[in-house]
């Protein structure tokens, strides 16, 4: 399938399952006592409260088991990623992953509409990362997966994102198809996976094949928790085909907005903050390199002097950051320092009195 028709089929297609449950919820009110009671659901095998309405607990209990295309022989070439990849890849999808959801104007447009998201990247940021920290644990694909619920509660938010414009009759939809529809979720799932891969290329960094393939295999079966229906994600299901789609959806989708470049600034202003101060600007450098100019561009990734491949050695950073004199190049510094990052910033969202679980909201900003 071509991304033209992909886009064309996925672009006005909500989640019906989660909408009807979140249409019931605002019209009776319940949204903020359902964000009370997502607290308590932390595993795919959680007992769902007793005083979870009906609707909702239908939801819930018909969501949360794993699809019967699921391969376990695949699902341990995805693990083997992890075992080596782990702190890159986190690394990747907190910066270059997110930057590249950033790139799409539909999806930067209704992620800095939602207000509670918009000016608190430390919050924005920790739910997306539980995501990314969720699935490289070794029981992120088993009945004990704390990242199904999570998938779960992010379709509701999402639910709750499309009804509430809809109600508020502001939306484009000619223009823009359906807010948060499944192409912006089969569209992030490739930027955060494919699109990881490639700013690993870019780096330098070396994935085999098959650590590869079961790394775009896990976000295949993330997609199906966060609803992309099963017909799309077979679309997607490989590594070449997968590429394939966020090859020619990069080229038709991204381009400059003004909510993107916004989002990407929070985001590289965050990560900064974690450098230590002989590399303070890198993580421009490292977004440059890692996305190729062209697209950094789009979304107004500051230039950067930054030599990448220097020693940590020649900054005297290598006693900070715990490497050897003389030791690797500062890309591998970076990757560190951002991969401690990403683990923290669930930590730092709770210092800053944000909310870390996916919320819905019961109104728009």
């Amino acid at each position: 399938m071509s991304y033209i028709q992909f886009a064309r089929e996925l672009k006005d297609l909500g989640d019906p399952p989660a909408d009807e449950v979140v249409r019931e919820l605002l019209d009776e009110g319940r949204v903020n006592s359902v964000n009370q009671l997502f607290r308590q659901i932390s595993s795919a095998n959680s007992d769902i409260p007793s005083q979870t309405p009906a609707r909702l607990r239908d939801f819930l209990e018909s969501t949360r088991a794993f699809p019967d295309w699921m391969e376990e022989a695949r699902l341990r070439d995805t693990t083997a990623f992890f075992d080596r990849h782990r702190a890159a890849a986190s690394a990747l999808q907190g910066t270059v992953g997110l930057v590249g959801t950033y790139l799409s104007p539909v999806s930067a447009y209704t992620l800095h509409a939602t207000h509670q998201l918009s000016h608190q990247p430390h919050r924005r940021l920790s739910q997306s990362t539980r995501l990314f920290t969720g699935m490289s644990r070794a029981d992120a694909f088993s009945p004990r997966s704390p990242l199904v619920p999570i998938c779960q509660k992010v379709r509701l938010v999402h639910a709750a994102i499309r009804e509430l414009h809809r109600r508020s009759g502001r939306w484009d939809y000619e223009r823009m198809g359906a807010p948060v529809s499944q192409l912006d979720t089969a569209g992030a799932a490739l930027a955060l996976s494919v699109g990881v891969l490639d700013g690993m290329r870019n780096l330098g960094l070396r994935v085999g094949g098959n650590e590869a393939d079961g790394f775009v295999y896990a976000w295949a079966v993330l997609a199906h928790f966060l609803g992309v229906p099963d017909k799309y994600i077979a679309e997607m299901g490989t590594r070449r085909e997968a590429t394939e789609l966020w090859m020619e959806a990069r080229e038709y989708e991204w381009r400059r907005s003004d909510e993107g470049v916004l989002l990407t600034r929070e985001c590289v202003a965050l990560y900064e903050s974690y450098m230590p101060p002989e590399l303070k600007g890198a993580v421009s450098a490292f977004l440059r390199k890692a996305m190729r100019d062209e697209y950094a561009d789009m979304v107004r990734v500051p230039q950067s002097a930054y030599d990448l491949g220097a020693s940590v050695a020649s900054l005297g950073v290598s006693a900070v950051l715990g490497t050897p004199a003389g030791g690797n190049a500062i890309v591998d510094a970076v990757l560190k320092v951002l991969g401690d990052a990403v683990e923290d910033v669930a930590r730092k969202a709770a210092a800053h009195g944000e909310e870390t679980e996916p919320r819905m909201s019961d109104r728009i900003g």
